[in-house]
């Protein structure tokens, strides 16, 4: 799966939700596995403002990543911020969409 890495510099970002644990399943029995260090992975909200416009979107963060202070309403930064395209098929539909992910997520300086 290609990544292609997101530049921050010229965009708001305001966390919108708490983190929350991702699941593999529906029921939330089996919680999502970050491949490249085995923690848990959360999921965070974010309104990513950028030339007038704004959007909220989930990041998914590794577990070790989620830094200390978060809070809804905080202005964030994330380290590692990548977006993959993916693709599926799923009861014979053709699916796809972009992921985004980051390696760790901070309150920015000065927030």
């Amino acid at each position: 799966m290609k990544t292609m890495p997101i530049d921050q510099s010229q965009a708001l970002m305001i966390l919108a939700s708490e983190p929350r644990p991702q699941f593999k399943d529906r029921e939330g029995r089996q919680p999502a596995i970050d491949r490249g260090t085995g923690a848990h992975v959360h999921l965070v909200d974010v309104m990513f403002a950028f030339n007038g416009r704004a959007e909220v979107i989930a990041v998914k963060v590794p577990e070790p990543g989620l830094g200390k202070g978060l809070k809804v309403g905080l202005s964030v930064v994330f380290t590692g911020l990548v977006a993959s395209a993916w693709e599926n098929e799923i009861n014979g539909k053709d699916r796809h969409g972009v992921s985004v992910r980051a390696d760790a997520i901070t309150v920015k300086a000065g927030a």
